[in-house]
């Protein structure tokens, strides 16, 4: 025989190879393939044009209180420098001809508004809408930097509260009048976004307004003039505490005595965001008021304080109280704690100035 044959064990062998090189020479050629196909795709990606889409992504604005949103603008463009104007035109490149020289122009035509006029013309609608404003303690607005005898804060709403008792006035005669000057001063100071208001007290309180108004050169004017006119001791004029509910200020009559209970109340009924009380630290009541049960002496730290807690309940922020206690003789234990805690419970502050000083 020209060919020996293979025996089944070798024949079997060759078979399990030629299957094993196959399986192998397949896999690369798919590899390849695929390979060739990736390289297709991440090619085609760079090449052909992305398809445009379009977003909408939903924005979250707060309306601006337009009211508020106008005096800021007003008072900003106030503050900037006025226009200079130069003596002649210029141009971007060089012309065959001079240009003629400017007329003169008046700089005043071209400032800015004062935020101020603004106000003045629209003054019954401010007026309306700061009641509106007083939903909360806070007011619109940055509001005003205020100092009082030495004690600073940021306020939007402002109540000046005043003992004119007979003690501020007859123990050191004269002496008032320094703080008539700090209430007169902290006015003035007030931006028109800030709302005010004055309060005096002895045996009621009055309030030189119904309510919270604006800090307009009008309503300033007319504080000035009502804070002059304040007088008290044994030999009262002018706009005393007795004459104030006929002459002008709305008054809240509990009894007589000197009612710091009273003025607080009125006070914080008018939802400001910060309340400056001056006093001597006398505080009282002489009976005969609304409530029949009510009768005569002193009033303590701990019935002004819930006094005061449950006025402050209906403000959404409570106000925080500052107490100066204006010194007309030696201090009182009694008197001085009782203020101190005033200030402490109601995030205010508390300092003590002698009237022989001023």
């Amino acid at each position: 025989m020209s060919q020996a044959t293979l025996d089944p064990q070798a024949e079997a062998r060759l078979r399990r190879r030629r299957i094993i090189i196959s399986v192998i020479i397949v896999s690369i050629a798919l590899h390849f393939i695929g390979a060739i196909l990736a390289g297709v795709w991440i090619v085609a990606r760079f090449i052909l044009a992305t398809p445009t889409t379009f977003e909408v992504k939903k924005q979250i604005r707060i309306a601006a209180e337009e009211r508020e949103h106008r005096m800021n603008m007003a008072e900003f463009d106030a503050a900037r420098p006025k226009p200079s104007f130069t003596d002649k035109m210029s141009t971007a490149r060089p012309t065959d001809f001079s240009l003629p020289d400017l007329p003169s122009l008046p700089v005043d035509t071209a400032a800015t508004i004062d935020p101020s006029d603004i106000v003045s013309d629209q003054l019954a609608a401010l007026a309306g809408a700061g009641a509106g404003a007083g939903s909360g303690s806070g007011g619109g607005g940055r509001g005003s930097a205020v100092s009082f005898f030495g004690v600073s804060d940021t306020a939007t709403r402002v109540a000046i509260v005043m003992d004119v008792s007979n003690t501020m006035f007859d123990r050191q005669p004269g002496k008032f009048n320094a703080v008539k000057e700090e209430a007169a001063k902290l006015v003035q100071g007030l931006g028109i976004n800030t709302l005010f208001n004055i309060i005096i007290y002895e045996g009621g309180s009055v309030a030189m307004f119904p309510d919270m108004q604006p800090a307009t050169d009008t309503n300033k004017k007319k504080a000035e003039t009502w804070i002059q006119s304040v007088e008290g001791g044994s030999d009262k004029s002018g706009l005393s505490y007795k004459s104030a509910y006929s002459k002008m200020g709305t008054g809240l009559y509990e009894g007589g005595g000197t009612r710091t209970d009273t003025a607080m109340k009125q006070a914080l009924s008018m939802r400001p965001s910060t309340i400056f009380l001056i006093s001597d630290g006398e505080m009282s009541r002489s009976g005969g008021g609304q409530d029949d049960q009510q009768k005569g002496g002193d009033i303590d730290e701990r019935e002004l304080l819930s006094i005061i807690a449950e006025a402050q309940k209906p403000l959404e922020t409570p106000a925080r109280i500052h107490v100066i206690h204006f010194l007309t003789k030696a201090a009182r234990d009694e008197e001085e704690k009782t203020l101190r805690g005033v200030a402490r419970r109601n995030d205010g502050q508390f300092r003590q100035v002698k009237a022989e000083d001023y």
